[in-house]
């Protein structure tokens, strides 16, 4: 439905969960490991199969490349992870690690434990290469320094071929990362600088270590910082670190570590659900000075507690002003949850069984004075929502909107539908929601062949149709959301 713009070239790439019952293709013929439960069944059809939260399943990856002659190619495929490989070959689900966590329900951890959409607990504590710790590869595709990876929190990148899908393997990034080594599912990169950011963190009930990585446009770690950790910075924080996100501005990296314990059977037992208590306590902002900053010292500030938990913000993007550091989060509020209901496909049949699954969703902003050391916030607009961002030309630095996906029933929680475009100055909002049956996914934002100004672009999101079970990519005006779809590409998935 409608036409491809010509000034909308590039490659779109997005990575998320797709196979929920595991060994869902059959191996190849000449394999000699047949499959033990037989062929492949679609989800839901052999219980032993599926994954217990829908987090938990493999990771796929979709890639659409635009000509910029009203053309674009797509093409799809599953990331194979050795998990998935050998998932695949015996026809039976191997990895069970999570499951005693996500049998607890929806209403563990202050009711963000096990949260349908973005789970505080997202992977088992156990270190290193294990079968409890199944590397998924399933929560963000980036592509930088001509290389295309799918990440996943708590273990290594997987390396895709960005023209045709295929998996070449786990990278170490050229030797930055070693096998063990625990990573993040987060890039930000500085438009100013040309840099990537990401980081790892290695977690222990005492002490957690938090290390920020600085990659150069060849994604080489950059040649500033201390001769012996060049390129990279890490600070040791007091506690269990539950980190899954990151936001950064010129001179920091921004965590911000929720207010967790675990008990001396922590010893033995890795298992979140059952070992890590979220605390109605304040969080800790940390402050990490990048490398080359003139900033030297690590700062860590205690955010007010106001009866919400503050663990699971997802950043939208932050920046300095002054003396002080603002950073906009869409922030998650599960203390509504009742009851403690286990996932089963297909986790959610109604309204009732979203609300009891979902958290409440909100935008809210952050001012950190760094002289008095205090942060206050505000939430900017009670609107249910999910998957914030800014457009690339303002990551890092003060940005005029925020682009999102919206819930359609207003401030109730209802899942993501509509986009939206958020205004920072006069607090309005520009939405587009699509038909009642049809659901949109995160928005990105992509700047036109030629610009005439920072807001010159597109936002692209997949919208999954309800009654078809098909999906398609859309094409919206960056700044007319309002006005629909520029036009609709049919991704045959």
């Amino acid at each position: 439905v409608g036409e491809i713009p010509i000034d909308l070239k590039g490659s779109y790439f997005r990575c998320g969960p797709a196979m929920f019952s595991a060994g869902s293709i059959p191996p190849p013929k000449t394999s000699i490991i047949q499959p033990r439960d037989g062929p492949p069944v679609p989800d839901g059809q052999n219980p032993k199969r599926m994954v217990q939260h829908p987090f938990d399943g493999d990771g796929g990856m979709l890639g659409v490349t635009f000509s910029g002659d009203g053309t674009a190619t797509v093409r799809y495929r599953y990331v194979r992870t050795i998990a998935f490989t050998n998932e695949r070959r015996k026809g039976q689900r191997l990895y069970r690690g999570m499951d005693s966590t996500r049998e607890l329900g929806f209403s563990i951890g202050e009711g963000l434990g096990n949260d349908i959409h973005t789970p505080l607990f997202r992977h088992h504590l156990q270190p290193g290469l294990n079968k409890n710790r199944k590397n998924t590869s399933n929560t963000r595709a980036i592509y930088w320094g001509k290389r295309l990876l799918s990440l996943w929190e708590g273990g290594q990148p997987y390396k895709l071929d960005g023209l045709a899908l295929s998996t070449e393997g786990r990278s170490q990034l050229g030797g930055v990362l070693q096998e063990q080594d625990p990573f993040g599912s987060k890039m930000v990169i500085d438009p100013v600088k040309n840099r990537a950011l990401m980081y790892g963190v290695a977690q222990d009930a005492k002490s957690s270590q938090v290390t920020v990585y600085e990659f150069n446009d060849k994604f080489r770690l950059v040649e500033e910082g201390e001769e012996e950790n060049e390129g990279k910075v890490s600070i040791d924080v007091p506690g269990l670190a539950m980190l899954s996100d990151m936001a950064v501005t010129p001179n920091y990296a921004l965590f911000v570590q929720p207010a967790v314990s675990a008990g001396v059977q922590f010893l033995f037992v890795k298992e979140p659900g059952k070992v890590v208590t979220v605390e109605k306590a304040p969080a800790t902002l940390h402050l990490v000075p990048r490398v080359g900053s003139t900033k030297s010292e690590p700062i860590s500030i205690e955010i007010p507690c106001d009866g919400v938990v503050e663990a699971e913000l997802q950043f939208c993007n932050a920046y300095e002003e002054g003396n002080k550091v603002i950073f906009d989060a869409i922030r998650a509020d599960g203390s509504h949850k009742s009851k403690s209901t286990s996932g089963q496909w297909p986790w959610v049949s109604s309204r009732d069984d979203y609300v009891q699954m979902a958290s409440k969703k909100s935008l809210w902003r952050y001012e950190v004075d760094l002289e008095t050391k205090t942060v206050t916030k505000e939430r900017l607009t009670n609107a249910q929502c999910y998957f914030g961002g800014v457009q690339p030309s303002q990551s890092t630095l003060k940005h005029d909107h925020i682009f999102m996906a919206i819930g359609g029933l207003g401030d109730e929680i209802a899942p993501p539908q509509g986009i939206a475009r958020f205004n920072c100055s006069s607090r309005s909002m520009d939405s587009w929601m699509p038909s009642s049956h049809e659901f949109c996914g995160e928005p990105m934002f992509a700047t036109k062949e030629n610009p005439s100004s920072p807001d010159d672009g597109y936002i692209l999101s997949v919208v999954f149709n309800g009654k078809s079970e098909e999906s398609e990519l859309i094409v919206l005006d960056a700044t007319a959301i309002s006005a629909g779809a520029v036009c609709r590409i049919p991704l045959c998935l």
